[in-house]
């Protein structure tokens, strides 16, 4: 149960597409997702990989780049009241950022290949074209802390491969919205697939080296810093692993 509520964090509440669309959203309900969003306008680029674990935690790896700036790391997902981070730069907001990037492409990706493909992958084979477009309904995602909106008409173009019955889907996607009255293309490229052997993160696994923060409870709740011996009132005792902190309320 707790793996379908993380994946349903990949999928926003209003379907843009009307009912098809909300009925299909169970096709694509993958435990590893790997995007790359990049638009021709502008010289940056985010690629994110977000695993699932069957417990419901989660693994994301976020790489950023715009103009000469530079942002990787990696971002787990615990019990639903803890995020562990490692490889960032030492300002929190980074985190936040990545993270809030990585759900949005995740969830976007995941609509557009529901619009283009409502029953689910296709059977495997040569790429298969897929082409949707919408007049009316525009597309609105969320994370806890952010949303965006695409407003229509807007389209979606590419293919959609599957190699062979075990694979995971590739993707190359050309998503055109209408912003203030003008067209805009954001390009899309990678993969999702239901993992047989999807990630695991055992209570041994030790903490050193990562930064640990309590998830707020509500959406208007940013993280919250925890990291072990700090002061306050969500401070934490020190803890050496993931089987003691998920032992923390």
């Amino acid at each position: 149960m707790r793996r379908w509520l993380a994946l349903l964090t990949l999928i926003p509440a209003a379907a843009p597409a009307g009912a098809q669309l909300a009925e299909g959203s169970a096709a694509w309900a993958p435990n590893d997702i790997r995007v790359l969003r990049t638009e021709a306008e502008r010289p940056a680029s985010t690629s994110s990989r977000f695993e699932v674990a069957p417990n419901g935690d989660a693994r994301i790896a976020v790489e950023r780049r715009d103009g000469g700036a530079h942002t990787s790391g990696t971002i787990l997902l615990i019990g639903g009241r803890w995020m562990l981070t490692q490889g960032f730069a030492a300002k929190g907001a980074n985190e936040i950022e990545a993270l809030d990037a990585a759900a949005l492409n995740s969830q976007l990706v995941i609509v557009l290949l529901t619009a283009a493909l409502p029953g689910g992958r296709p059977a495997p084979g040569p790429p298969q074209n897929v082409r949707f477009a919408e007049k009316a309904k525009p597309i609105r995602i969320a994370t806890a802390s952010t949303s965006a909106e695409y407003r229509a008409p807007w389209t979606v173009t590419g293919s959609v491969t599957v190699p062979e019955a075990d694979a995971a889907a590739s993707y190359q996607l050309s998503f055109t919205y209408s912003e203030e009255g003008a067209a805009r293309t954001i390009d899309f490229a990678g993969s999702v697939g239901n993992d047989k052997s999807p990630l695991d993160l055992p209570d041994s696994m030790k903490l050193a080296g990562w930064k640990v923060r309590r998830l707020g409870t509500t959406p208007e709740s940013p993280p919250t810093a925890a990291q072990p011996g700090a002061g306050g009132q969500h401070a934490l005792p020190k803890v050496a692993t993931l089987g003691e902190l998920r032992q923390r309320q």
